[in-house]
């Protein structure tokens, strides 16, 4: 009843967020941003040319359909003195999904984790402020692979989906047994008394605070219980942040990158392993990429971590876990409506929500 009573005054207060639309007037007015690919080319050799001290050629440069918030783009840079290398820039759009966007989370993933047992592409170059694109950016080595997407329906053999699914458990082990002290990674924490999961989280209400045509009440007061009842870590660890099938590449199968580390952060390991578990990413099973069940993967990931894993730990991030998932479907919303992003994909995510919020309200009963 408490919950019901809260739930109809944050409905009740909803009509300030109505009333907040000055804002949104103003960012709708801003003209769309398209990067035009003769111009990001083009800066893109300059900043090359500076950064290894050389004239650079670019060729066979193509923008990846993939990924949903980062622009990606795929070249080869050829040096006056024949040497080339197949490349990857990623660039953050000022109207992009998780804008305004940094490149530090990242850059300081791929420093901290080179040479370690957690594979990941190697850096090559970054400029957070951008001045010759006019967003920030990053340059990383090209690393052969496919990525894999179980939401189509996988016609990988079980046994190679098995086999991949071991190495993906045991990547994450090794990610939350790193020692981060004295890495680039540990810069994340900052200055703050303020735990890095609860930051974490409390990153993700703001997000969900910004004004959009859209309002779920469940979300508002959901949002307040994570942050009051968020677990204390059996360790702090590496969170990857977006750790699923379709976040790495593989060849032969082998893992060969973990991608996407834009979500970084120092937190408890039972967020990442919460995320890798949702059905959303496997496929709409209850299975890791349909083949291995939920006991089985958290044996092997204890075993591989040294993290016991708590069910009550588990529950709360299986419920952040829906809760982040409903703040990113709203961020590609505003992207799209607001910010005028121009990918379809944004749009279409907007009809994810009402099922997003009915399992969370199912995760946040769990949980209680």
């Amino acid at each position: 009843m408490a919950r019901l009573q809260a739930i109809g005054e944050l409905m009740q207060v909803a009509v300030t967020q109505k009333e907040r639309t000055a804002q949104s007037t103003q960012d709708a007015a801003r003209a769309a941003v398209v990067l035009d690919e003769t111009m990001v080319r083009s800066a893109l050799e300059r900043h090359l040319r500076r950064e290894l001290g050389s004239e650079v050629e670019i060729d066979g440069f193509e923008r990846k359909s993939s990924g949903f918030s980062w622009i990606t783009y795929s070249f080869v840079a050829r040096a006056t003195a024949g040497a080339s290398r197949k490349l990857i820039l990623r660039v953050g759009p000022p109207n992009g999904l998780f804008a305004p966007y940094s490149v530090l989370p990242q850059v300081r993933a791929l420093q901290s984790l080179s040479g370690t047992r957690v594979p990941v592409p190697g850096l090559v170059s970054f400029d957070q402020e951008g001045p010759e694109l006019g967003c920030p950016f990053f340059v990383c080595e090209h690393v052969e692979g496919d990525v894999p997407v179980p939401w189509t329906g996988s016609k990988l053999s079980e046994e190679h989906r098995r086999d991949i699914a071991g190495q993906f458990i045991a990547i994450l082990g090794e990610l939350h047994r790193l020692d981060w002290r004295g890495t680039q990674l540990a810069s994340l924490r900052g200055g703050s008394e303020e735990r890095d999961e609860v930051r974490a989280i409390a990153g993700w209400c703001a997000s969900l605070a910004r004004p959009t045509a859209r309002y779920y009440p469940l979300l508002d007061w959901g949002g307040r219980w994570l942050l009051e009842n968020c677990p204390l870590p059996p360790r702090l660890t590496i969170v990857h942040g977006d750790y699923r099938i379709g976040n790495f590449l593989e060849r032969e199968k082998r893992i060969t990158a973990i991608l996407d580390w834009e979500l970084v952060h120092l937190g408890d390991p039972h967020e990442d392993l919460a995320w890798a578990l949702m059905p959303t990413f496997n496929g709409r099973s209850k299975k890791l990429y349909g083949v291995m069940e939920r006991d089985e993967v958290i044996d092997r990931y204890q075993r591989a971590s040294g993290v016991q894993i708590a069910a009550k730990s588990l529950a709360y991030y299986e419920a952040f876990a829906l809760y982040q998932a409903a703040a990113i479907q709203m961020r590609a919303v505003r992207a799209f409506e607001v910010d005028k992003f121009n990918d379809m994909r944004m749009a279409v995510m907007a009809s994810q929500m009402a099922s997003i919020v009915r399992a969370f309200d199912r995760a946040l009963e769990a949980a209680a």
